[in-house]
């Protein structure tokens, strides 16, 4: 599968992981998202699986009857652990975790982000810690979210916990 042109919808379980494939670049629609689209709370499966065929989006979850009807669009996560679904998620379709900025989703709203030219643009959106403490930032692209995104020790951890997590568990 070619990686640039992936698209993924996760199901309403799984916020943690759509947070992070988002970070990894990949262009995921949260199905909470949807509430929006279709004015419902919670959005159906069946309107879920419409929503991806119409975006030729691949579904992932975690709900094993939902799965049964979409087995050639979907992908069935077993277990616990967003470190364990994204291994399920390499296994299943090669996916790539390399962590950059540059790539990055926006993790609240999946649009693109920027980089901030001038961080004083921004100065008054960051804890002065943050502000003094790095020099390069990202911006979402959205103009209804804009928000913030720096290489911070979060994303150090998060790069330590994946090295960790596979390096273990294909031993």
């Amino acid at each position: 599968m070619v990686q640039k042109t992936l698209k993924l919808i996760t199901d309403a379980m799984l916020g943690k992981l759509t947070t992070f494939l988002r970070l990894f670049g990949y262009d995921t629609i949260y199905a909470n998202d949807l509430e929006e689209i279709y004015n419902i709370e919670p959005v159906p499966d069946n309107l879920i699986g419409k929503y991806g065929e119409e975006t030729n989006r691949i579904i992932i979850t975690k709900d094993y009857p939902f799965y049964r009807k979409i087995p050639e669009r979907g992908i069935y996560l077993e277990g616990e652990g967003v470190y364990n679904f994204l291994k399920q998620l390499k296994l299943e379709l090669g996916l790539k975790y390399d962590l950059s900025m540059k790539k990055a989703r926006c993790s609240a709203c999946n649009s693109k982000l920027r980089i901030v030219t001038n961080k004083n643009d921004i100065k008054d959106k960051l804890n002065d810690s943050t502000f003094t403490s790095y020099d390069i930032f990202y911006q979402c692209t959205n103009s209804e979210c804009q928000k913030i995104f720096w290489n911070g020790p979060h994303i150090k951890d998060i790069k330590k916990r994946l090295k960790n997590h596979f390096k273990s568990k294909e031993k």
